[in-house]
């Protein structure tokens, strides 16, 4: 049961969907108990307190957040090229796709750097690492 929970908030994190009040309360509630257990264990691996746990999830959403604005934008980018490759402006949109790219490091830069404010080096390593441990079960799970 604490797999699935797990499962569908890192898919919310990960496409940022919102905890916001839905029709299905069952699934809400899911999500809350979920959001909360990995809070935990967040808070334990890390061994940070609950107001730092707050404040790197709202970092971890907020750059999520700008990354999947960027990726749509590259795919829209993409799709434009896609169904017209002998575009006159194609070398502009190539270009701008290797420029949202260059966002995209930097973003996650600045998110290495906002959690430098929060966190010892040694806790963004373990973030690191439990970000990757997680992503790994979910898709794991995805597949069963």
């Amino acid at each position: 049961m604490i797999k699935k929970l797990m499962l569908i908030f890192f898919i919310a994190l990960c496409f940022n969907i919102s905890l916001r009040a839905q029709e299905d309360t069952t699934l809400t509630n899911s999500r809350i108990k979920l959001s909360k257990v990995i809070k935990e264990k967040l808070m334990d691996k890390l061994k940070i307190d609950d107001v730092t746990a707050n404040n790197f999830i709202k970092l971890f959403n907020e750059q999520k957040r700008t990354i999947g604005d960027y990726n749509k934008e590259k795919r829209q980018i993409f799709k434009s090229i896609e169904e017209n490759p002998n575009a006159s402006d194609v070398t502009a949109k190539i270009n701008a796709l290797l420029d949202i790219d260059d966002k995209i490091n930097k973003s996650r830069r600045d998110f290495i750097t906002d959690l430098g404010k929060i966190l010892t080096p040694q806790q963004i390593a373990q973030s690191l690492i439990f970000q990757k441990n997680l992503r790994k079960y979910f898709m794991k799970e995805q597949g069963k």
